[in-house]
């Protein structure tokens, strides 16, 4: 039923629209015309006054068109027929483009003909899939319960959106978010509990020609600490890296400051307690044995989730994905999205792959084909019978 001429027609008008983050206003006016064309319920929350955006998040509703009560034939009782609540999402942002989008369609893949720029399709595939969907149950007017649709802010620049969102207008609670990539099959049901770790080093400044021992310098400190960490893959549920450095004023004076920017996640809190506590650790020694001052400033950027294959949302997905005949996996994840925030905030939702491929770089695509599945996939979510006691 998925019109796919219209499908792709839309994907293109979104990638056409730049929407790096804090900067999503264009998209989310687009967006917005679309869903209340439909006869949706549309609100945008006040989140981007909160974080510099000129846009906030939109949070719309699709009212169910079911009939609330049927007969049931053995019986002649009359019984609830209203299907479960559930909630769709993607993000509006884009991380930064540099130059312009001009999507093309190439051995069958749809492509930035800029080949030094992104496509974006994190997550605009997403957006025009779910989009669809809801056209579908409109042109053929399909039973559903309510739909409630997420379209979020800033995602890219640390979940800013979600993290700012009101969430009393969004009464359902359970949900999917189609932020992954890969083909359509995918699902997420685990991911990591973020810390993000500034450290600054404070030695002291001294002309490094004429008397450098009277100095101590941060730089020294800050590599001799690094070099004692283990960065990268520390199992396969953890991670650290150290993204930023910066210190030094000039080559002829030793630096008396650095500043760095550092980050570990563990699918285990207590995995990412223990590995914080041990940078903590070997920056006080280092700094201790060089005579110079260090301070941390350790911020949870989000609290990771583990969703039994039990609950709804999984059993949903993978009943839908095999009734459309695509094979299903069920994985963690160590990145980061949407979903930490909102099943932190009470919610009940799984990330899902939605085919796009090479994000954040100039070679991300997505194959039609993949397009066009992820579309039919969420169509099945909002018309399938999401009876939470469903096996």
């Amino acid at each position: 039923m998925i019109n796919k001429k219209r499908l792709l027609e839309t994907f293109f008008e979104l990638l056409k629209i730049k929407s790096p983050s804090l900067e999503e206003k264009q998209i989310t006016k687009y967006v917005s015309c679309i869903l209340k064309s439909l006869d949706l319920t549309v609100i945008q929350d006040d989140a981007g006054k909160k974080i510099g955006s000129n846009s906030g998040n939109i949070i719309a509703l699709l009212k169910s068109n079911c009939k609330n009560i049927r007969k049931e034939k053995r019986n002649s009782k009359l019984i609830s027929n209203k299907k479960t609540s559930i909630f769709l999402g993607a993000h509006l942002d884009t991380v930064s483009v540099n130059g312009d989008i001009n999507p093309e369609i190439r051995d069958k893949k749809i492509l930035n003909k800029n080949k030094n720029c992104i496509l974006g399709a994190d997550d605009k595939v997403a957006i025009a899939a779910i989009i669809e969907a809801i056209r579908t149950i409109k042109d053929y007017k399909i039973d559903t319960g309510d739909i409630y649709l997420v379209f979020t802010i800033a995602e890219e620049i640390g979940l800013l959106g979600s993290r700012n969102m009101n969430l009393k207008p969004l009464k359902a609670k359970y949900g999917f978010l189609f932020d992954g990539e890969g083909n359509i099959g995918t699902i997420f049901n685990e991911a990591p509990f973020h810390n993000a770790i500034d450290i600054t080093i404070t030695g002291k400044a001294a002309h490094a020609g004429i008397s450098p021992e009277k100095g101590i310098s941060a730089i020294q400190v800050a590599s001799q600490a690094i070099a004692k960490m283990k960065l990268g893959k520390i199992d396969p549920g953890t991670t650290c890296n150290i993204g930023i450095i910066k210190g030094g004023t000039a080559t002829n004076i030793i630096p008396e400051k650095v500043e760095i920017k550092a980050e570990a996640r563990s699918l285990e809190e207590k995995k990412l307690e223990k590995l914080t506590s041990q940078i903590i650790k070997i920056f006080n020694i280092n700094a201790k044995e060089n005579k110079a001052k260090v301070k941390f400033n350790i911020k949870r950027e989000y609290n990771g989730f583990t969703i039994s294959e039990n609950e709804l949302p999984v059993l949903m997905a993978k009943n839908v994905l095999r009734k459309l005949g695509i094979k299903s996996k069920i994985i963690s994840t160590v990145g980061g999205s949407d979903v930490n925030i909102l099943n932190s905030k009470g919610k009940i939702a799984i990330n899902l792959s939605a085919g796009m491929e090479n994000v954040h770089s100039n070679k991300e695509y997505v194959k039609i084909s993949e397009l066009e599945k992820l579309a039919a996939f969420i169509l099945e979510i909002c018309s399938s019978n999401s009876d939470i006691n469903m096996k």
